[in-house]
């Protein structure tokens, strides 16, 4: 281990947060590059760098101050990372990046592995629409391919009424139509693996959203056993695959005997949050252990946890319960749908 390497963080909000502190338990320097100075990774870090995204030169100048980079979200311009990737090590690797950006590409690379996910459709146009919505006599879910998270950039049609009300004046983006699909759960699962081929998964959590916003992961699932293996299984084979290198959240649709992936995450992720203290070890810690070649720690789960987002506030009569553990981000501004904390309630394993 070599305390004085220095980790750099594209991204500077709660999960650049929380990755940051789990370096720092390991002697690592984080630098974190965000344009935000209010973000809630500056408490934590090292030393801040702020500027925005497209401004390559400075991003640039940025990694040439770490040893290896990583990064909090998807919506990075692929392009500028090319040009870092001549001087730093980036993990996740970029191509894990590029197909996790665009949601087309992403449901074709999945599917080109024999991975089942929701019928899609290319949208170009809204007359492209139009025509779906007649040839499939159903309710298609909109999805711009790209910038699209917490529910945002997603619309549902039923009408050729919602088409008009929604895209009448509004310019279409590149997007996706998907069938929808009456699903009875969903589950994640949170993979890690290193350099060497190491992988290692946490057990599959059930979760449950909101208006596109995760309110809660619970463990264990009541889903059936083999269910579970076959999530695990599709998540190992795509970091495979992908010859990934740090933590990955793979998203599940389950309904009846079938298991379909609605999205991959190339990063720590929300639903994730309940390892911090339901596990013997953090995705965060696995995270950084990965991207930085030490050898990963065991993922079994010890408690029972519930993880429930603090999502508009930063409050909850949770916090009265002696066995809850609170992570308020220190966010600045709260709005309705920003995801301002979270709450992991345990129990003992089993009680």
């Amino acid at each position: 281990m070599s305390p004085s390497k220095t980790i750099g963080i594209l991204g500077g909000g709660q999960l650049a947060k929380m990755l940051a502190t789990a370096a720092t338990d390991l002697g690592f320097n984080i630098n974190i590059y965000c344009p935000d100075r209010d973000c809630p990774a500056a408490q934590v870090a090292n030393k801040m760098v702020f500027g925005n995204y497209y401004e390559i030169e400075n991003v640039v100048a940025f990694a040439k101050n770490v040893d290896v980079l990583t990064y909090e979200f998807e919506n990075i311009d692929t392009k500028a990372l090319e040009e870092l990737e001549k001087i730093v090590s980036i993990r996740p690797s970029i191509k894990a990046l590029k197909i996790s950006q665009d949601r087309y590409t992403e449901k074709n690379y999945l599917n080109s592995l024999g991975i089942k996910t929701t019928q899609f459709y290319k949208i170009d146009e809204v007359s492209d629409i139009e025509k779906l919505l007649i040839e499939l006599k159903k309710p298609i879910l909109l999805k711009t391919r790209r910038l699209g998270y917490d529910g945002k950039g997603q619309v549902l049609i039923k009408t050729q009424k919602d088409i008009r009300e929604h895209f009448l004046r509004n310019k279409l983006p590149p997007s996706i139509a998907e069938e929808l699909v009456n699903f009875e759960r969903e589950l994640s699962v949170i993979i890690v693996r290193d350099k060497k081929g190491n992988i290692k998964t946490f057990e599959p959590g059930e979760n449950v959203h909101e208006n596109g916003i995760l309110v809660t992961t619970t463990l264990p699932s009541s889903t059936r056993k083999a269910l579970k293996n076959d999530a695990t299984t599709i998540a190992r084979k795509i970091v495979a695959d992908l010859d990934y290198i740090g933590v990955m959240g793979v998203e599940f649709f389950l309904k009846e005997h079938e298991i379909y992936v609605n999205e991959i995450a190339p990063r720590v992720h929300n639903s994730g949050h309940w390892t911090m203290d339901g596990s013997y070890s953090s995705q965060f810690q696995q995270h950084i252990r990965a991207i930085m070649d030490l050898p990963l720690l065991s993922t079994e789960r010890h408690s029972d946890v519930i993880m429930y987002n603090l999502i508009g506030r930063v409050t909850s009569n949770l916090v009265n319960d002696e066995l809850a553990k609170v992570y308020i981000y220190g966010k600045k501004k709260i709005s309705p749908r920003r995801k301002m904390g979270h709450i992991n309630l345990i129990k003992k394993k089993g009680s």
